[in-house]
């Protein structure tokens, strides 16, 4: 990724000077102004209010151009869908909303005809021209190829195997990206991290397991960018059906829930001598103060030096964080296609 991609993505969802830009990519003043002139004279950018240092001048400071270019973001899981229509600067309010229910699985063709009707109601609502949509992103559970836009399988489609992306972006003619839900939540911790760190993260909901990792601060991806999958297991009565969560009898939940997580850290954090482990996702929301300390109990009761030197570090996640993330990653891929 070079400079200029860097500084939109950095403005697609903050306002920033030159000089804090300056800091966080490591470059010369002098160079961050000659990419921001450039952005500005393309009118991608925009100069915004003038503020007082502490330090020194006052500084401009700068924003991605708002009402340019829009993304339509989708989460589809089992029992139902969420869309929306985001501005390219993510700081704008989402222009329009919907949400509907699943009650099976669709086929492909229904599928991209879904996306074309949401595409069509969405721009009716905001008022927006569907020419301004520059990138969809599709996130579903179950296997995904994210380089490819293949869907190995998901609960959500009744074909395996299925390139979806290029179904998509031959059905609507804008460019596509389908990811794994989990992808997007992962992606937000990243950023919040802001490190060369490495680490794994587990995300349950209440039934489901969403799970991810990153050596020295890249995330990690299998072929053609498959995203790591650890729901199938083997688990007795599998990891997914143990994180139901019983609200009449929360202690024995919380013991169910805390011993499948821990296996789930056993098979995963010793592979690569990861010792942080970060959790988030709805199921802690309610029970992080019951399930989080018996998880971090029976680690370090564990006699192996590989798991019970493992510390568990707990990030609440604000609602609809994953959506949030697909958001923050289209508008990523808009940037790509204005470089």
């Amino acid at each position: 990724m070079d400079y200029k991609q860097q500084i939109l993505n950095i403005l697609h969802s903050a306002v920033e000077s030159r000089v804090s830009m300056t800091k966080t990519l490591q470059i010369t003043k002098a160079w961050v102004t000659k990419l921001t002139s450039s952005l500005l004279e393309a009118g991608i950018i925009e100069a915004r209010e003038v503020k007082d240092s502490p330090f020194g001048r006052p500084q401009q400071m700068l924003a991605v151009k708002a009402r340019q270019f829009y993304s339509l973001n989708i989460m589809m899981r089992s029992y139902g869908l969420q869309a929306t229509l985001n501005d390219y600067n993510t700081l704008q309010p989402t222009a329009a909303a919907v949400e509907y229910p699943l009650h099976a699985p669709l086929s492909a063709r229904q599928l991209a005809d879904t996306v074309s009707n949401l595409l069509a109601e969405l721009c009716g609502i905001a008022v927006v021209d569907a020419s301004q949509v520059r990138q969809i992103g599709l996130a579903l559970g179950g296997g995904i190829e994210q380089h490819s836009g293949v869907v190995r399988w998901s609960p959500v489609l009744k074909e395996h195997h299925y390139n979806l992306r290029e179904l998509l972006r031959h059905t609507t003619g804008i460019a596509t990206q389908v990811v794994n839900i989990a992808w997007c939540s992962c992606h937000m911790l990243n950023k919040r991290i802001a490190s060369r760190d490495s680490w794994i993260a587990l995300m349950p909901g209440f039934g489901s397991l969403g799970y991810g990792y990153c050596i020295n601060g890249k995330p990690g991806l299998g072929d053609n960018g498959f995203y790591p999958e650890i729901v199938h297991l083997p688990y007795a009565g599998g990891l997914e059906n143990a994180l139901q969560f019983d609200a009449t009898d929360t202690q024995q939940s919380a013991a169910r829930a805390a011993a499948a997580l821990c296996f789930a850290i056993c098979c995963t954090a010793p592979i690569h001598n990861i010792k942080r482990v970060i959790l988030s996702g709805e199921l802690f929301e309610d029970y992080a103060d019951l399930i989080i300390p018996l998880t971090a109990k029976l680690l370090a009761d564990n006699p192996s030096e590989h798991i019970n030197t493992i510390r568990l570090e707990y990030m609440p996640a604000p609602y609809n964080y994953s959506m949030f993330g697909l958001v923050q990653l289209s508008s990523d891929a808009i940037t790509d296609s204005l470089i």
